[in-house]
């Protein structure tokens, strides 16, 4: 085009569908060096077994394939810059470009260098963003305009978690699965995640919608099939395998699912069968009462390092480590409101009456009242709850817990959203929600134990009794302690910390909407065991600060800096191969957000102003002088022996 006679020039340009992201993963590039291998083995030779498919070929290594790999190994070792290292060091010059290239091979070795994969229903794109470079995007693929809706599948139906820091923190492969739901079909693109290859797409007809997706891990894509299968939960409670291959159609027995309608308020728990599911439990949040307004699940993969918590005089807490754990965000509808307020509704009736036996049963102190004044404790109003949090279990389909707010903002009464951020870490349930009447947000927090043993409960002559495997359908509600905290900012997101072993301190991480922050607090600031008046001993020895209503936001709990990241709706966060790092991304409104953070501090890696050629030096040197002092010493003795 032309602007005042002249020709104009392209200065910047960006991908529109990164302003509408709806979901994102992670994918660690390190997992494209172990695949390439795997698959650089095979010889093709007629009557040769896949060797793409992992099983098989774990089965098929040899001695001889295992020691060619470690040499393989080393010479790569020494010939990607070691030797180079070593040079510069002694000549004490510098390389630009073997700093690149160390540099970049250190990344990929720790685990820092990642590929985003994200999802924009809105513009029906799924797009993969490279961390390394700045958010550059590597790849982009169009998906259906008429599709329904769009779903990233990766990964397998339970997410490993592991106490003591024994979980791997497994890639699982850089494939993924693009699901797109037509009338009556469904696409599917099994997409290399990391190079934005297709290595196979179909269109597969389905006699009904689906309602659920279950993600299964699956095997070789030789023949038109995909490493990352998934099974299809139709409207009719028919099971549907993608992509359709002869391993594809096995299910184990023991894996369950479940179905939300947000329109009915239906909650069903069933179990996967090849062909048909079979309903276990279902709890149903009366649509006239209630409105399901958010649904939140477990963190993927996340490693607990300890199953308890030791307290300050040496007892253990035991935490409620539930892997179905689900919770259901659901607030009162227009009518319901209506209805309390006129005093017509029976959950406010049963409040008002509950309220009225505990008003009767209390009476003032003897002096407190004049002469003929009612000792009783006069009537209060009966505050209506307008928020409510349930914890409950995808298996059984039963309501664990269940929290109500009052005072908390309608989005049915102004005719807008409600946006209630929840988070579930380990033991841990945080969420955030604005308080009509206070005017600001206040952040909910909910722990879950089991219970608790003594200091002297765990001898070496006696041991509690504990039930070594967890069970949805038999095992007892968890106890819970709650408490709520204010915030001076709104909080749009809410996302958690995540680490290789789970042994760094967990942060939560909070994106304060318009306001532009992405703020970390660290969790013991959350716990709802803080007291209310001046911690004992055991408490101070544990960490346990004295409950505050307000929350402190220092500038140095800012993770975004000076900059301004925009509405922000998702947050997450993944693991490095070092354990003081982590990864988090946050997007979702016009700006996307990258940072790498060490919650603990970087406890496990050298800084990168240390001076490498003074420790070598050092070494050297002390070497030196053990070698002079061993000599000296056998002089001596050897003098002695002969006097």
């Amino acid at each position: 085009c032309h602007f005042f006679g002249q020709q104009a020039e392209l200065q910047w340009e960006q991908e529109e569908g990164l302003s509408h992201a709806s979901s994102a993963i992670f994918l660690d590039k390190g997992a494209s060096v172990s695949t390439s291998t795997l698959a650089s083995t095979s010889t093709g030779k007629p009557g040769e077994k896949n060797l793409d498919d992992e099983a098989e070929l774990l089965m098929s290594l040899s001695f001889s394939s295992r020691i060619a790999s470690q040499w393989q190994g080393i010479s790569s070792f020494v010939t990607g810059g070691f030797v180079d290292r070593i040079k510069e060091l002694v000549g004490g010059g510098k390389n630009s470009d073997s700093d690149a290239s160390l540099e970049s091979a250190k990344e990929v070795l720790f685990g820092l260098n990642k590929v985003a994969v994200i999802l924009s229903a809105h513009f029906h794109k799924v797009m993969g963003v490279d961390t390394a470079t700045k958010g550059s995007i590597v790849w982009t693929i169009d998906l259906d305009a008429n599709a329904a809706w769009h779903k990233i599948v990766h990964g397998a139906a339970s997410s490993r978690t592991s106490a003591l820091g024994q979980g791997k923190h497994h890639p699982h492969s850089p494939e993924i699965l693009v699901l797109s739901q037509l009338e009556n079909q469904v696409e599917w693109k099994c997409v290399d995640g990391l190079k934005g290859d297709v290595v196979s797409q179909a269109v597969l007809d389905v006699p009904s919608a689906v309602v659920q997706v279950i993600p299964i891990h699956g095997h070789s894509h030789a023949n038109g099939g995909c490493k990352q299968n998934a099974a299809l939960v139709l409207e009719d409670d028919s099971v549907v395998f993608v992509p359709k291959s002869p391993k594809s159609g096995t299910i184990d027995d023991n894996v369950y699912s479940h179905v939300i309608d947000k329109e009915t308020g239906v909650f069903r728990s069933m179990k996967v069968h090849a062909n048909s599911v079979e309903v276990v439990g279902e709890t149903i949040f009366d649509p006239k009462v209630e409105k399901i307004v958010n649904v939140a699940y477990p963190q993927r993969n996340e490693v607990v390092q300890s199953p308890f918590t030791i307290l300050g005089d040496d007892s253990l807490l035991l935490k409620y480590l539930n892997p179905h754990l689900c919770v259901v965000v659901t607030e009162a509808t227009v009518e319901y409101m209506e209805n309390a307020e006129g005093g017509q509704s029976d959950l406010f009736k049963a409040l008002e009456s509950t309220q009225s036996e505990q008003a009767a049963s209390k009476k003032k102190p003897v002096g407190a009242t004049k002469p003929g004044e009612d000792a009783a404790v006069p009537k209060q109003a009966t505050a209506t709850p307008t928020l409510f949090v349930n914890l409950v279990d995808t298996v059984s389909g039963q309501v664990l817990h269940r929290v109500s707010h009052i005072h908390a903002s309608l989005g049915a009464m102004a005719g807008t959203p409600t946006n209630v951020p929840v988070v579930i870490s380990e033991n841990w349930v945080v969420y955030a929600f604005t308080n009509a009447k206070s005017r600001r947000t206040e952040i909910g927090v909910l722990t879950l134990h089991e219970g608790m043993i003594d200091k002297h409960g765990i001898t070496a002559f006696s041991t509690p009794e504990q039930q070594l495997s967890f069970s949805s359908l038999t095992g007892q509600s968890p106890i819970v302690l709650s408490k709520t905290f204010g915030l001076n900012y709104p909080v749009s997101a809410i996302g958690v910390t995540n680490t290789k072993g789970g042994i760094s301190s967990k942060n939560i991480l909070m994106a304060t909407g318009l306001d532009g922050k992405i703020v970390k607090i660290d969790r013991r600031l959350l716990d709802p065991r803080r007291p209310y008046g001046e911690p004992k001993k055991s408490e101070k020895m544990e960490g346990l600060l004295q409950y505050a209503p307000l929350l402190p936001l220092s500038p140095m709990f800012v993770e975004s800096y000076s900059n301004h990241i925009e509405s922000a709706s998702i947050i997450i966060s993944t693991a490095a191969n070092l354990e003081s790092q982590t990864l988090v991304l946050a997007l979702g409104g016009p700006d996307i957000f990258f940072s790498r953070f060490a919650p603990s501090k970087g406890f496990d890696s050298l800084p990168d102003s240390f001076n490498k050629l003074a420790i070598v030096m050092v070494v050297i040197g002390l070497y030196m002088v053990l070698r002079t002092l061993k000599k000296m010493t056998n002089n001596k003795f050897i003098k002695l022996f002969w006097s």
